[in-house]
């Protein structure tokens, strides 16, 4: 089936859904869609609401993805020139066949309807049947078609019929109409027999400056307009006029652009041009009864209205209070099916937000607008007076699901969704025939009372996302990124559900140590903080996939380690080995005054977590270790196991003693009684075991594998190394 797109602005005026009309009339009996692009509101330039307006023109974009056979374009009614450029260069770019109903300004093909013989039939009706002589033609402006091809007519019969005429510009609307009024009222101008107006907007404008001036029509004078505009049938007096004309102008429309798209022939049913017959030419009878029966039916149109605008209040009240407060996409799709009635005569209605609504929570006030997705979501279906259903992602090009499943034609009025600027997609409503779309207040709020919806639930999602980080953040520590307690104890939490046995060691600073490189005064609370970062560094360049850090206070840590064969006392040695190795070489990279002299109690993971780590916390408080003094052989061991690990360090005796609070004689005594060689010896033994894996494993330089080991000179190196191995280490290399 081949679908027509009408894009227009804003439908709210009676020539607009007589336009209407004359195409779907035209299409349905040629087995065509209809699909109309529209907005609520028709912007001005430099509009003061220009977001409104932003989200309103976002409409259009949707030519870029719409798959349709044709488009008729009523250019006409555009007020923006910004607006009916970008629409017709986007139907261009899209390469769609397209007939301008408004002219040819914009490089389309357009249509043109004869207008002059119904101005001719209606001027010899005046001069026929009323008798009127004098006459006067209120035109459009100076050389607008429209304005011409009426003017032309009105001259045909006055001159047939030797009548005088006179024509005085005007401008459609009613500024020249009042002028004219007043120059009649202050006889400035001679009054005629008859005003014949150019269009209805004019004629009825005419009408009501004379009658508050004293002028009684059509006592005094006959006026008559054009368009069969609701204004002119509902006025009183009644005006005269032609109707006809701008559903006409669709049909025509509608049938050339079938011919150049290749769709089904329609018969030409021939003009639905006609006259009203209205008071304002005296062709009402019992004018004192015409006039009662019309206030009459005014006055109950009017209470009607105001009981109408009532409901309709409470109802947008009660839609907006209710949509501003949902927590879920299926909650406002529930009041959607549930409300859709209040769209009059609406037969269904297809809710179409983009698939990405609630993407980026971290921006609620950003979502995409130009151009529209390749795919979009059907939040909700709804027949009337049916249940709604939710549907799935369709193709953009589709337009809603239901034009590509079997249908009859359908006219569809396809409006945006948005919040000012922010647009979440488009609601297309289905109706029977044009007349029966209005695009009145309710339609308007419950478009946004939906839009604004979804723009509380993306502010939903912000809230939830910044809640969410607000967690995270309390599950790290700032200074330096590790776990928190409160982190800590969640992924302790995770792990008791994986079953896995954990060894804990809390780590902590027991007291602070003169660095060798810097032995000046400093002020302590710059030691201390120097010491808290050289011990949080060395953490966490040893965490990984292995162990699992945190900061439970200013100088406390833990490491969470898996335990396998070994016991937590030997991965706690072997890890505070590590820690200390770390510290002392970034130290030598630092001026840092003094070291931080780091403890630790370790044990198994037990549950609750909490418990088990308060009870290490206890034991960390009560095992502080004494300030001086020596602390035993095991300090001694773990010290020998830092030089094997570290030899390139700068292990000298002076370090030695200062670890262990003892002179260096008694650091060379104990050293070779419990080790059974000299700590000098134990250093170049150590020292030559690394200087053998670099020369087996690398390529470095000699002198470059003598400065990894800790020497300063090379040549110290090779004298030391031979002396152990025998070989020099060139020699020693080239064994491998």
């Amino acid at each position: 089936m081949k679908r027509i797109g009408v894009v227009i602005p804003s439908i709210t005026d009676d020539l607009q859904t007589q336009l209407l009309d004359g195409i779907f009339r035209t299409a349905s009996a040629a087995g065509c869609d209809v699909i109309v692009l529209t907005t609520v509101t028709n912007g001005l330039d430099f509009h003061i609401q220009s977001e409104i307006m932003e989200g309103e023109e976002s409409i259009y974009c949707l030519l870029d993805r719409a798959a349709l056979d044709g488009v008729l374009l009523a250019s006409q009614y555009f007020v923006k020139e910004s607006v009916r450029r970008m629409i017709s260069e986007k139907i261009r770019r899209a390469g769609i066949p397209c007939i301008d109903l408004g002219g040819s300004a914009l490089g389309f093909e357009t249509v043109s309807v004869p207008q002059d013989e119904a101005v001719y039939g209606l001027t010899t009706h005046l001069i026929e049947k009323h008798g009127c002589r004098e006459l006067m033609f209120l035109a459009g402006p100076e050389g607008n078609p429209d304005s011409e091809q009426r003017m032309s007519g009105f001259l045909r019969a006055a001159d047939e019929h030797g009548c005088t005429r006179e024509i005085f510009y005007g401008d459609f609307w009613k500024m020249r109409a009042e002028e004219l009024g007043n120059e009649f009222i202050q006889h400035r101008r001679k009054l005629p027999d008859a005003v014949v107006c150019a269009n209805d907007i004019m004629a009825v404008t005419l009408c009501d400056v004379l009658d508050k001036g004293g002028i009684n029509v059509p006592g005094d004078v006959i006026v008559t307009g054009f368009d069969g505009h609701i204004c002119a049938i509902s006025n009183f007096p009644s005006v005269t006029t032609i109707s006809g004309i701008i559903s006409e102008t669709g049909r025509a429309g509608a049938l050339k652009l079938l011919r150049m798209i290749g769709g089904v022939s329609v018969p030409d049913t021939g003009s639905g041009i006609h006259m009203i017959y209205g008071a304002s030419c005296g062709c009402v009878e019992r004018m004192k009864d015409y006039q009662a029966a019309a206030l009459k039916v005014r006055e109950q149109i009017r209470r009607d209205t105001e009981v109408s605008d009532m409901l309709e209040m409470r109802i947008n009240a009660d839609v907006i209070t209710r949509a501003s407060g949902v927590e879920s996409l299926s909650e406002l799709t529930a009041i959607v099916d549930q409300t859709a009635h209040i769209i009059q005569s609406c037969r269904s209605l297809h809710l179409c937000i983009l698939p990405d609504w609630d993407s980026e929570p971290m921006q609620p006030d950003i979502c995409r607008t130009k151009p529209y997705p390749r795919q979009m979501l059907c939040a909700v279906t709804k027949e009337a007076w049916k249940d709604g259903r939710n549907g799935p992602l369709f193709p953009t090009s589709q337009i809603v699901p239901m034009l590509s499943q079997p249908h009859g034609p359908v006219l569809m009025i396809v409006l945006p969704l948005h919040a000012a600027a922010q647009v979440f997609g488009y609601c297309g409503f289905v109706y029977g025939k044009a007349d029966d779309f209005n695009a009145s207040v309710m339609l308007f709020n419950f478009l946004s009372a939906v839009a604004n919806g979804l723009r509380t639930l993306r502010h939903r999602l912000y809230a939830e996302y910044l809640q969410k980080k607000v967690e995270e953040a309390s599950l790290y520590d700032k200074m330096t990124d590790m776990l928190s307690k409160k982190g800590l104890l969640l992924y302790l939490g995770e792990q008791e559900q994986t079953g896995r046995r954990n060894g804990i060691m809390l780590v902590t600073i027991a007291m602070l140590t003169a660095s060798p490189n810097n032995r000046s005064s400093s002020i302590m609370t710059d030691n201390v903080l120097q010491s808290e970062l050289l011990l949080a560094n060395a953490i966490r360049l040893i965490s990984g996939r292995k162990y699992q850090t945190a900061r439970l206070d200013k100088r406390t840590f833990s490491i969470v380690f898996s335990l396998e064969e070994e016991t937590p006392e030997h991965c706690a040695e072997e890890l505070m080995i590590q820690l200390e190795v770390l510290i002392r070489k970034m130290q030598e990279g630092s001026a840092a005054a003094f070291l931080p002299e780091p403890y630790y109690v370790c044990g198994e993971v037990s549950y609750p977590a909490e418990k088990c780590i308060s009870e290490l916390w206890e034991l960390l408080g009560s095992s502080v270790p004494a300030g001086k003094g020596f602390t035993g052989i095991s300090q001694l061991k773990k010290l020998r196991r830092e030089i094997h690990k570290a030899p390139e360090l700068d292990w000298n005796l002076s370090v030695l003693a200062e670890r262990l609070n003892i002179s260096k004689s008694y650091v060379q005594k104990l050293y070779k009684e419990n080790f059974g060689i000299s700590y000098i010896d134990d250093l170049i033994e150590a020292r030559t075991d690394m200087a053998k894996k670099l020369l087996l494993t690398t390529d470095l330089r000699i002198s470059e594998v003598a400065a990894s080991c800790g020497y300063q000179n090379a040549t110290h190196f090779m004298r030391q190394f031979r002396a152990k191995t025998g070989m020099s280490p060139s020699e020693f290399r080239d064994r491998r």
